[in-house]
């Protein structure tokens, strides 16, 4: 079971409220930063004289500015449209690091493993209003999985998945919604994740981003080949 939230990346943009222009965002991204992320997590290199890709090239950076454009329809909270655009590259930011950081190698994991074993995707929605300019942020997956806050689906799967490595029940899924392994085709792709949402949980495709966390799945590849 890999998941996560729609907007990991919202908290951790208040840190970066200072970027306001596209050329200050692309500095940011070639800049050194705390630590290299490389797949596989397990080999992440901590340094302080790391950065996301020591060994792109400008005009590979560059298409990280044009895959994650200075539009607040397409930043996080997504689907929020201009809603909560706390200063000119905030969403921007938000969109970026959350797919860099969760997106990204959550997609990866999820379409490795699956050619070997049975996996299981899910995405959390939950708290798109109420929680305005964070969204669905990091953490906010919690109380599905630990308390019966939000009722206990998620609790059950979870449960079930320690029990029987599936986190179907005996006879049905989640809330009565059977929960597909992860490269099961649905209604929007070739593949699933279970959907928590404020009004109830629904299939939806694992199709989001794709250019963009594609190209970051790429780019991590050939590091970590340099790296090796």
């Amino acid at each position: 079971m890999i998941g996560m939230n729609d907007d990991e990346g919202t908290l951790f943009s208040f840190s970066n409220m200072n970027i306001t222009t596209d050329e200050e965002f692309l500095g940011y991204v070639q800049s050194k930063w705390v630590f290299k992320c490389i797949i596989p997590l397990a080999a992440i290199n901590f340094s302080k004289n790391a950065s996301y890709f020591p060994d792109a090239s400008l005009a590979q950076i560059s298409e990280i500015t044009s895959l994650y454009p200075q539009d607040p329809t397409q930043g996080s909270p997504f689907g929020t449209g201009t809603e909560y655009e706390l200063t000119p590259e905030y969403k921007r930011m938000a969109a970026f690091q959350g797919d860099l950081m969760m997106a990204s190698p959550r997609r990866f994991w999820l379409a490795d493993a699956s050619s070997t074993q049975n996996v299981w995707g899910w995405l959390n929605k939950k708290g798109k209003n109420a929680n305005e300019a964070i969204g669905a942020f990091h953490g906010s997956d919690n109380p599905i999985w630990f308390t019966t806050t939000d009722g206990t689906d998620g609790m059950d799967a979870l449960l079930n998945f320690v029990n029987t490595l599936d986190p179907n029940g005996p006879s049905n899924g989640s809330a009565g919604v059977l929960w597909p392994k992860w490269n099961t085709s649905s209604s929007g792709g070739s593949s699933s994740l279970l959907t928590f949402n404020d009004d109830g949980i629904n299939i939806t495709a694992d199709t989001f981003r794709t250019e963009g966390i594609d190209f970051l799945n790429n780019l991590r590849l050939t590091e970590a080949e340099k790296s090796s």
